[in-house]
């Protein structure tokens, strides 16, 4: 059964084109728990979703491709297979995920760093909100993608292809 959601598409949405999007025609956007959630998963060193969100919430995250879960090999599940795999293992974030988190400045602060259009110092709070994701890091006082970082904005900014 689908899961339909009641909010509406982001103007400008899709992925390629620059439009640094991470939502494709007719997508919605995360909610404000959702969005919470996934930024728990995207600091998580293994982009592990916190073990508190609901079914409900797994299931719409899941539909919208945030996340995934893998078996007892590390074998990627099916979206229904997931949602009712009784193994150990947890949700993880995906790359729409991380993306579908971040705030339109954050998108457009990763842009401009991605080419080099802006400088930002280690001490700058935007920097800290980045780099607890895993999207930038400390290069010599002046942060810089990471390679995650760099293959989000690669994915959704440039259109070059999923990271």
């Amino acid at each position: 059964m689908p899961i339909v959601s009641n909010n509406p598409p982001l103007a400008g949405s899709g992925r390629s084109g620059g439009s640094g999007s991470a939502h494709p025609e007719g997508a919605r956007g995360p909610t404000v728990r959702e969005r919470q959630y996934l930024k728990c998963a995207g600091a998580h060193p293994l982009g592990h979703l916190p073990g508190e969100v609901s079914a409900r919430l797994v299931a719409a995250m899941l539909a919208e491709e945030w996340i995934y879960r893998e078996d007892a090999d590390g074998y990627r599940l099916e979206a229904d297979e997931a949602l009712t795999f009784q193994g150990g293992t947890a949700w993880r974030i995906t790359p729409c995920g991380r993306w579908a988190a971040l705030t339109a400045r954050q998108r457009r602060l990763l842009t401009a760093l991605g080419d080099s259009s802006v400088a930002l110092a280690h001490t700058d709070g935007r920097a800290t909100e980045l780099a607890q994701v895993h999207l930038v890091e400390d290069v010599g006082g002046v942060m810089q993608l990471t390679v995650l970082g760099a293959s989000l904005v690669r994915a959704f900014v440039t259109g070059a292809g999923q990271p």
